[in-house]
């Protein structure tokens, strides 16, 4: 008989109320009729105890397997919803981290992605160090075609389409009190989130102002263009105009 009592089979119970197993052992008691001894110390109490316990863990366990459908309180399916959604997470990672990853892609289905959309997305994943979605207008985009003809675009040999039209350019920021460290963590976030939310014909990219100079605000491009030769990060973080 575990320590609690035979109406609690689990070592530790928490809330109030009754058992379930209690429940079902008076409803069982109460079914035998009052011609029947169902004290504890009865032979129906001991039978009707069996049957009750034996009905509380089918009850829980498919309450266990609808669980299994809710990000906050998945378990055995955590992996196997981790596979559907593309998900690998760190071996440090706790139970609670990876469902609320899973939760995150559960409140996506069914997502009208727009600018607002995502823009309130990414703010919502990095805060401060979101800035702007931005985009590349058609006159300022580099189109290439495969041949003569179209109306839009240029050939380059050796290249059939290329276009920047849907690149989409994410300007981010250290916010102060960041290390560098803290930066690319939260820019790892982004890229994961884009990654997931966009449309498979969008390309993007995140990037940061320049630090050895001023920056270009390039109508119809970024708004903090810029490259200086000899900075930190110049080739990993900043764009061209």
């Amino acid at each position: 008989m575990p320590a609690f009592g035979g109406m609690t089979p689990f070592p530790l119970r928490c809330g109030g109320g009754a058992p379930r197993v209690e429940l079902l052992l008076q409803s069982l008691n109460a079914g035998r009729g009052k011609s029947v001894d169902t004290s504890e110390s009865s032979v129906a109490y001991v039978e009707n105890m069996a049957h009750a316990r034996a009905i509380a863990a089918v009850w829980l366990e498919s309450e266990r397997l609808g669980n299994q459908w809710v990000p906050e309180l998945m378990t055995d399916c955590l992996p196997r919803w981790e596979r559907i959604c593309g998900i690998i997470p760190a071996p440090g990672d706790s139970l609670v981290v990876r469902r609320q990853r899973i939760a995150k892609r559960f409140a996506r289905i069914g997502l009208v992605l727009n600018r607002a959309a995502f823009t309130s997305m990414l703010r919502n994943e990095v805060g401060d160090v979101f800035v702007d979605v931005e985009y590349i207008s058609p006159e300022r985009a580099v189109i290439i075609v495969p041949l003569d003809g179209y109306p839009f675009g240029t050939v380059v040999k050796g290249v059939r389409w290329y276009s920047t039209v849907l690149h989409v350019p994410i300007r981010l920021q250290k916010p102060r009190g960041y290390t560098e460290g803290d930066f690319y963590d939260a820019a790892a976030k982004v890229a994961a989130l884009a990654g997931d939310v966009l449309p498979a014909w969008c390309t993007f990219d995140w990037y940061r102002a320049p630090t050895g100079g001023p920056s270009i605000d390039v109508p119809g491009g970024p708004s903090a263009a810029g490259f200086y030769l000899d900075q930190d990060h110049n080739l990993d973080n900043h764009v061209f105009d």
